[in-house]
């Protein structure tokens, strides 16, 4: 299927551009650089800004793959980023000694995901619904993401309160899957008409809105805490709200419905294996020799 293939290459592209970000942010600035500072080097650095490039390729390739496709199909495959991350980080910094390479404990945490995608996708054999979804609903569903963050916001304010980096990935995951609800809503209406520029308007906010959520909570607490909340909750939500929105449903019957089930705790555990074994190789790192 057409959509399947650009869901693949759109998360390809998104996992080049994380890995080529992270390797020139790291190579640029050192431990005593300035957010602003770092910022305005990356800027003058042809492989970050190639990493900003092919992050827009990712974007336009998530676009078409809405176009084609339904987005029960097209979100959770996006879910493979993360494993293709981890591949391309181990191609890069293989050539580099100093840099360490994913652990074992890693790799089979990454070959569950994998797990995880190949059961729950035959298992879900989503329908097609409309092209267009349900204005209301998407406004709710708009409306409930910046709901969702403004309470994360508030919540993580206070750096005594527990769980703050667990309810920001919560907010951010819930807005990544509603922006790409809204995303299939644009790519099928040009922005022409009030009708059709307001859905792209509430996708900037909430797409926005979820992208500082998910730096904030990388900077509240252990990774183990965020990533997998937002990576799990983004596709649940998408399919939700789509199935809401546009008609699209998984398909029907208690031996699906299992498979469906067991395919996203295996990509549940296979998140959360790889956060803890990246915290547990970041804690080996920093101990004093």
């Amino acid at each position: 299927m057409i959509a399947a293939l650009l869901a693949l290459l759109s998360a390809l592209s998104f996992a080049t551009s994380t890995v080529v970000q992270h390797r020139a942010a790291t190579t640029v600035g050192g431990g005593d650089t300035g957010a602003i500072q770092l910022f305005l080097k990356l800027l003058r650095t042809r492989a970050w800004l190639a990493g900003q490039a092919t992050a827009a390729i990712g974007f336009a390739l998530h676009g078409l793959a809405l176009h084609n496709g339904p987005v029960v199909l097209v979100q959770p495959l996006l879910s493979s980023g993360l494993v293709l991350t981890l591949v391309l980080g181990f191609l890069v910094d293989r050539r580099h000694p100093g840099r360490p390479l994913p652990s074992r404990n890693q790799w089979i945490a990454a070959a569950v995901v994998v797990a995880g995608l190949a059961i729950f996708l035959p298992a879900a054999h989503p329908r097609h619904g409309a092209p267009t979804g349900r204005p209301i609903v998407l406004l709710l569903a708009g409306g409930s993401a910046i709901a969702a963050a403004l309470v994360a916001a508030w919540w993580s304010r206070n750096p005594k309160r527990p769980h703050r980096a667990l309810a920001l990935g919560m907010a951010a995951g819930c807005g990544f899957g509603i922006t790409g609800s809204l995303l299939k809503q644009v790519v099928h209406n040009a922005p022409t008409t009030w009708p059709a520029i307001w859905p792209l308007l509430l996708m900037v906010a909430v797409g926005v809105t979820s992208i500082v959520l998910a730096q904030s909570a990388y900077q509240a607490g252990a990774l183990i805490e965020s990533l997998p909340s937002l990576t799990v909750l983004e596709p649940v939500i998408a399919v939700i709200v789509a199935s809401r929105a546009y008609g699209e449903h998984l398909h029907p019957g208690w031996l699906h419905h299992t498979g469906q089930a067991l395919g996203l705790l295996l990509l549940a555990a296979g998140v959360i294996g790889i956060a803890r074994a990246e915290m547990g190789r970041h804690t080996v790192l920093s101990e004093p020799a």
